[in-house]
């Protein structure tokens, strides 16, 4: 039985990242309002299947998969083309893709910072600037980064990856006033430690983290993919069309404070 209802479709959405984690959950919940979802991650067609069956499990038309490099900008401009060519109408882009290595800063490998660098920060910048031609051919279109609480919360054995994570909440604030006149809007949302199967393994691994977490919540449960998924739906509706050049916490309240004192 299906667990989404489907109103009648916008424009569609592209979504990079879009076959794991977060960013599935922001493809399922987009494909409730929005159609054609586009999922871009360098393992769609691999896991084609199981998206398929995801996606057919909550009663929501089958998306376009293509396997892409978020810092392939040659691989990128030709999906871009692609689906122009097939009059694929895209309303809203969601950069979600990323990654991330644990080191300390004086013992992180190059090629891994320079990895975070490529996929986090110029992934961002490749996907909204190759795909915005698209969006700004008409009015209201959408721009959502998938940024961190570690781009304002700075945490051992993630340098790299916070600085990738505050150099894209810049680039949002500074691409909200030059789409703005555009019609377009361009925000981000910035999850806390959110549950997907990769953070519940770490988790459980790490019963004293874990709970280390839970004191430190206003909202007395950890969050979840839905979480997320849910207000990026929000800045990529009609109802945020005011919204703009903003980051969305989506952290259960470790942002704004503690109860440690």
């Amino acid at each position: 039985m299906a667990d989404s209802a489907r109103s009648d479709p916008t424009r569609g959405a592209l979504i990079t990242g879009g076959t794991s984690g977060i960013g599935l959950g922001i493809a399922l919940r987009l494909a409730r309002d929005m159609a054609p979802i586009v999922l871009l991650s360098r393992s769609a067609t691999a896991g084609a299947d199981d998206i398929l069956a995801e996606f057919d499990r909550k009663a929501l038309p089958a998306p376009i998969l293509k396997q892409a490099d978020v810092s392939d900008r040659d691989r990128l401009a030709g999906i871009a083309d692609e689906l122009g060519k097939d009059e694929v109408d895209i309303g809203v882009v969601v950069a979600s893709a990323g990654t991330n290595t644990r080191a300390m800063a004086l013992d992180v490998d190059d090629n891994a910072v320079r990895e975070m660098i490529a996929t986090n920060f110029y992934g961002v910048f490749l996907t909204f600037t190759i795909f915005a031609p698209m969006v700004l051919e008409a009015p209201a279109g959408r721009f959502v980064a998938v940024s961190s609480l570690n781009a304002i919360e700075g945490m051992p054995l993630r340098v790299p990856y916070c600085g990738t994570k505050a150099g894209v909440e810049g680039m949002v604030r500074a691409l909200a006033f030059e789409w703005g006149p555009l019609g377009a809007t361009v925000n981000s949302v910035a999850p806390g430690p959110t549950k997907t199967p990769l953070t519940s393994s770490y988790m459980a691994a790490n019963p004293e983290r874990a709970a280390s977490l839970d004191a430190h919540l206003a909202v007395p449960r950890r969050g979840t993919v839905d979480d997320v998924a849910n207000a990026v739906a929000f800045l990529a509706s009609e109802a945020s069309g005011f919204v703009t050049g903003q980051t969305l916490a989506v952290d259960g309240g470790l942002s704004v404070g503690s109860s440690w004192w």
